[in-house]
């Protein structure tokens, strides 16, 4: 695998996560086990959380900057990086509020598998954030720097919002989680209908596993990468004509707004009812006023980043 950074594909630590959310797990004994997480912001946040968060959303995103510099290759002067005159001059921090909420809401869903959703059996691993296969996104970036207009809305990305892995002591993949994110300003039963019912669909291998192997040749050849590569390609070999491959669920919810006549928008002791599959089954919601400006306030710090 060619080099392509000197950035690393490992995820920047979030050591302060304790100091920003409080988390509150309820599971039954199945079977399939089912397990609710309910995330409240704390009263008072440590300031240096949102440095942590900045630097683990800004690297989430930075191979989606490498794809649309990709192209121009070598002749891309690094002193054109931030400026009009880079390709991804204004990506990811210019779009709208409800892309921005769509983006976190995928990288929060990430969190949550490796650093919450972990059962005993399985330790979940986000290899790569899958931003670079946005290609609607890429598109309206272009169209809005041509326009100046950057109110448009854009479409979420098709496939899967986000995906970890399970890996053993010999670093192959024994199991699979699919994950459906969404994030608003206001609550909406809607959207969390939409998580579980697409959630259900009967899908037994990753519907992105190639596109998270080529997101990893975004960044630096280390161990890490060529690790991940190694494990992917063996995976979908193995499972390429097979339906046995072992799949959990995670629908991730982040909302604006708190119930005021019960403690969560999810059901805790058993899975909502637009889910119709029998997998092992996370459902996690984070209640987090303010949403909107969390968001805004981490985005806007990649203004001029390179």
């Amino acid at each position: 695998m060619t080099c392509s950074s000197d950035i690393s594909a490992t995820h920047p630590p979030l050591t302060l996560l304790d100091s920003w959310l409080e988390a509150e797990e309820t599971c039954n004994a199945g079977p399939p086990r089912y397990c609710h997480l309910l995330f409240r912001q704390r009263d008072d946040v440590d300031p240096a959380v949102w440095d942590e968060l900045y630097a683990y959303i800004d690297h989430a995103h930075d191979g989606a900057r490498r794809t649309l510099r990709a192209p121009l290759g070598d002749s891309l002067h690094p002193l054109h990086h931030g400026t009009e005159a880079d390709p991804a001059f204004g990506y990811p921090h210019m779009f709208c509020d409800t892309a921005l909420q769509g983006f976190f809401g995928e990288i929060v869903a990430g969190i949550v598998a490796e650093y919450y959703a972990g059962d005993g059996e399985h330790e979940w691993e986000v290899p790569v954030y899958l931003f670079r296969t946005h290609v609607v996104a890429f598109q309206q970036l272009e169209l809005m720097k041509q326009t100046d207009n950057w109110e448009r809305q854009i479409v979420g990305r098709t496939g899967d919002d986000g995906l970890a892995f399970a890996r053993d002591a010999n670093g192959h993949i024994v199991a699979w989680l699919a994950c459906e994110a969404k994030c608003t300003r206001t609550h909406s039963s809607t959207l969390i209908g939409e998580n579980h019912e697409k959630l259900s669909q009967a899908v037994s291998r990753p519907i992105d596993l190639l596109r998270v192997i080529s997101a990893l040749k975004d960044y630096c050849d280390d161990d890490y990468s060529r690790g991940w590569v190694t494990a992917l390609r063996r995976y979908w070999w193995e499972h390429a004509r097979s339906t046995s491959a072992n799949r959990c669920d995670l629908s991730m919810y982040v909302c604006g707004a708190c119930p005021k006549t019960k403690a969560t928008w999810v059901p805790t002791h058993e899975p909502h009812d637009k889910y119709t599959a029998s997998r092992v089954l996370t459902s996690a919601e984070l209640h987090l006023p303010g949403v909107e400006d969390v968001i805004r306030s981490l985005y806007e710090r990649m203004d001029g980043s390179t």
